[in-house]
């Protein structure tokens, strides 16, 4: 009996200890699994508190990008306006009539650039056609005040004139330009008042620089009128 009671009661025991060790097992495990969970859950957190604050960086980086951008692209902007507007100041006179040659109408311009545009427009007798009538002696208006006075235009021989040139010592070349005027060189011939203009003197016209060349009985009743040597 005794011998029983002994195995039972160390069976007893044995169970209390398997139990026991059960539960501190189970105690352990439960213990480990919640701090585990526990430390995903904050890795969770911290990784979701990180990612809030790499968006919000994302978002004021790409804020701040934009903006230098739209700064660049103004800077920018303004640069060029600055560089073609220090190009169109630049611009000589020859470079405007090229690319604009309807500037040969504009009365103003003309004014402003007189001696630039007669130059050019010597240099290259084609601009002639872009020369408004209503800026110049024509053969339908027949007078015209020019940047010297009255001017007119006569149709004769030059033969005599340019023997005239020649005997003062011009060698210069004799052609009609392309609007029918009659050149000397790189200027007009005209007629004028020899006191007032001697011959060789270089003056003003509404068709460019003229060299006096001749004198007429016009010269009578004005010593300012110039009269204009043309094929018309």
């Amino acid at each position: 009996m005794n011998f029983i009671k002994e195995e039972n009661l160390e069976c007893s025991l044995l169970r209390k200890g398997l139990v026991s060790g059960l539960l501190m097992s189970t105690f352990v495990l439960t213990l480990l699994t919640t701090s585990s969970v526990i430390g995903e859950e904050s890795k969770v957190y911290a990784k979701s508190n990180g990612t809030d604050e790499n968006i919000l960086m994302r978002v004021d980086t790409k804020n701040g990008t934009e903006e230098l951008k739209e700064k660049f692209e103004k800077q920018i902007q303004e640069i060029e306006e600055e560089s073609s507007k220090k190009q169109e100041e630049s611009k000589s006179v020859e470079e405007m009539i090229m690319e604009q040659p309807d500037l040969l109408n504009d009365m103003q311009f003309i004014q402003n650039n007189y001696n630039a545009v007669t130059q050019i427009v010597y240099s290259q007798p084609s601009l002639s056609q872009y020369i408004s009538n209503v800026n110049a002696l024509t053969a339908s208006g027949g007078v015209y005040y020019g940047p010297s006075g009255k001017e007119t235009y006569y149709n004769l021989n030059m033969s005599g004139v340019i023997d005239i040139m020649r005997g003062m010592g011009n060698n210069d070349a004799y052609w009609v330009r392309e609007d029918g005027a009659k050149m000397l060189g790189d200027y007009i011939i005209v007629a004028a008042d020899l006191n007032k203009y001697p011959r060789g003197t270089i003056v003003e016209t509404s068709l460019g620089k003229g060299i006096v060349c001749d004198t007429g009985s016009f010269t009578q009743n004005s010593d300012t009128q110039l009269d204009i040597a043309t094929d018309w």
